[in-house]
């Protein structure tokens, strides 16, 4: 029981091209061989150069868009519904997620056929739901139609992905790190209440199609990314140069409801669902929730217990202490890893091959 010897990777990794982050994962995270099953067998593409800004990237489609009025709140621009008009008026241009994953697809299948991959291994497509979109570029009040607006360009590019790339080579995972936050209560929610949220999340899990992979990420961010509104406010001008997180979720709670929630409202199988957690959890009662989870068997879990600053020593310490109420999950990391150094990157790769190979050795 306890963690098994799978690891979830969820998006980002410090490398600079789509061909050297899948040569890293093949060489450092999947070790696979003769008689070995990889590790890793959802697989991105790091996410490279501009891409690197996740939901960043969609800043033109909001602040340029001749269908939106753009406001400054504060010395930051967003985008508003024009006065007397509604969601249905609200245009967006085509999106480009799908170039992106097809031409990472042809690399991928390139990279596979080397050996450099293992032979099990799927490509992983990552999205930011369309709740993440808006809360960066949308005001309060004008969310909730602007985000229905944006859904029809983003199912364009995932039927796009689904058109280009065989379906048994592919997962899909959709990206939750507002969901989480406004759920945590650390920012307001412009739907009725949480239930909504999860109803919402489910018409894009409702795009993926039954033969392709579909699966989910509970996001904090990363605590090394400095100072975001998913780490809070700095509370001093020291915390600020310091960056990294100044609030913690105070459990498991939210990424317990929330996987419970997708579980409840998502129409077709769920594959995985990965929730990141935080170094802080370091008691019983941090990962008690966990005994409420309630998702369907099929479901893998993955807790994102490894941390580059103490590695898999803390890793097994959190996933000693998650056991006790979840019989079995994988494991990750807390984010992707984009914002990792060179170093950092190193000290996961080691650790995933120290956790994997002392969980292999007890179980002979």
């Amino acid at each position: 029981m306890g963690y098994r010897n799978r690891f979830y990777l969820t998006g980002s990794i410090n490398q600079p091209t789509v061909q050297d982050a899948f040569r890293f994962v093949g060489q450092r995270l999947q070790g696979h061989g003769v008689g070995q099953t990889a590790k890793v067998t959802r697989v991105p593409d790091g996410e490279p150069g501009n891409r690197a800004n996740w939901v960043l990237t969609q800043t033109p489609h909001f602040l340029d868009n001749p269908t939106l009025d753009v406001v400054d709140r504060g010395g930051r621009e967003l985008a508003r519904l024009k006065p007397g008009t509604t969601g249905a008026d609200v245009r967006f241009p085509a999106f480009d997620y799908a170039d992106h994953a097809i031409a990472s697809y042809a690399l991928f299948r390139a990279a596979r056929e080397r050996g450099e991959l293992a032979p099990e291994s799927k490509f992983l497509v990552s999205l930011p739901t369309p709740f993440n979109a808006v809360n960066f570029f949308v005001e309060f009040g004008s969310q909730v139609e602007v985000a229905r607006a944006y859904e029809a360009p983003l199912r364009d590019s995932v039927q796009a992905i689904q058109d280009a790339i065989p379906h048994r080579d592919l997962a899909i995972q959709w990206d939750l790190p507002v969901e989480d936050a406004t759920i945590e209560g650390w920012f307001p929610n412009p739907y009725k209440d949480f239930e909504e949220i999860y109803a919402v999340t489910a018409r894009p899990a409702s795009w993926v199609h039954e033969d392709v992979e579909l699966t989910f990420h509970l996001c904090y961010g990363d605590s090394k990314f400095g100072a975001s509104p998913f780490m809070g406010d700095p509370p001093d001008a020291e915390a600020a140069a310091r960056g990294g997180r100044h609030i913690y979720p105070r459990d498991a709670s939210v990424i317990v409801a929330v996987s419970n929630g997708l579980s409840r409202h998502v129409p077709r199988r769920i594959d995985a669902i990965h929730a990141a957690t935080v170094t802080a959890w370091n008691r019983l009662a941090h990962w008690q929730p966990l005994a409420n989870l309630a998702i369907e068997p099929e479901t893998e879990f993955y807790l994102g217990l490894l941390h580059a600053e103490d590695g898999a020593t803390g890793a097994r310490y959190r996933a000693a202490l998650a056991a006790k109420f979840l019989p079995q999950f994988g494991i990750s990391t807390e984010c992707g890893l984009g914002r990792h150094s060179a170093e950092q990157l190193d000290q996961v790769a080691t650790a995933v091959t120290e956790l994997f190979e002392a969980r292999e050795n007890a179980l002979a």
